[in-house]
């Protein structure tokens, strides 16, 4: 047996391969394979003693500020850090398997965490419910020219990822009432070669709540991907938001893995071993 290793590389191949063994825990990283996302990942990975890939740190730099998610073996995401925390970003949005947070503590600083959950579900275990389509206000298809009202619908949600750039995926539906965009659901990755969708950007302006309009906009969401061929939907919630969840889990979805999120900053310790 030989000692542990860690590369950066860019074998899309190799990544899928071991990205595939868990295509729920590994979806946001596996829809960034797609070319679309591709040239905005850079890929680190670690092997065992026997060669074997198994733990992955992506970064993201296609938003405002760079993503940072990792999945596999504690010891290999520690390997990744010690031989590229220089390669690194300083600072970034992290979402962090469990049992990796305690190695991205020894680099870097860790503000504003949150405890979340990756829900998952397969296009056949989706549930539908012909209501949907009978609201007073219908959902309906959103596009560029809805930007601004997107906008500030999100405003209720600080926690958005939106980009304009998601819209041209053709994958964002919302209700308005009286002419105001009041709740819309939409897509933070969509990817027709490994067939899945990552739903994000869940939100309904708290004066209209409880009407069942998220709920409505996010199953006909699923629905219209499960027809373009998505087999594999994910998400991510806060673990505290039960009301949340419960919603997801009626449309078909199940808690796959828990997971931190929070906004990483390198420290100076790593400068000092």
């Amino acid at each position: 047996m030989t000692a542990r290793t860690a590369r950066q590389t860019t074998d899309a191949n190799a990544l899928r391969l071991l990205l595939a063994q868990d295509r729920v825990g590994g979806a946001y990283m596996l829809g960034d394979l797609d070319p679309q996302y591709a040239p905005f990942c850079s890929w680190f990975v670690s092997a065992d003693g026997d060669g074997r890939d198994d733990a992955i740190v992506m970064v993201y730099d296609g938003l405002s500020a760079p993503a940072l998610l990792t999945l596999g073996s504690v010891d290999g995401v520690a390997a990744i850090l010690e031989g590229f925390i220089d390669t690194l970003p300083e600072h970034a949005h992290a979402h962090l398997a469990a049992g990796h947070r305690a190695v991205f503590l020894r680099h870097y600083g860790i503000d504003t965490e949150r405890p979340m959950a990756r829900m998952g579900v397969r296009a056949a275990d989706l549930a539908f419910d012909p209501a949907w389509e009978r609201l007073v206000d219908p959902v309906i298809g959103l596009g560029h020219r809805d930007t601004g009202d997107i906008m500030a619908l999100s405003r209720h949600y600080p926690d958005s990822f939106f980009e304009p750039s998601q819209l041209s995926s053709g994958y964002y539906l919302g209700v308005r009432v009286g002419g105001e965009l009041v709740s819309m659901a939409g897509v933070h990755i969509v990817s027709a070669l490994d067939g899945l969708a990552v739903i994000g950007n869940v939100v309904t302006h708290p004066d209209h709540r409880g009407r069942g309009l998220s709920t409505a906009c996010t199953g006909l969401l699923c629905r219209r991907l499960a027809e373009g061929g998505h087999d594999l939907i994910a998400l991510n919630v806060e673990r505290d938001n039960r009301s949340a969840v419960r919603v997801y889990e009626k449309l078909g979805f199940r808690v796959h893995l828990t997971f931190t999120q929070g906004f990483i900053g390198r420290t100076l310790d790593h400068r000092v071993r």
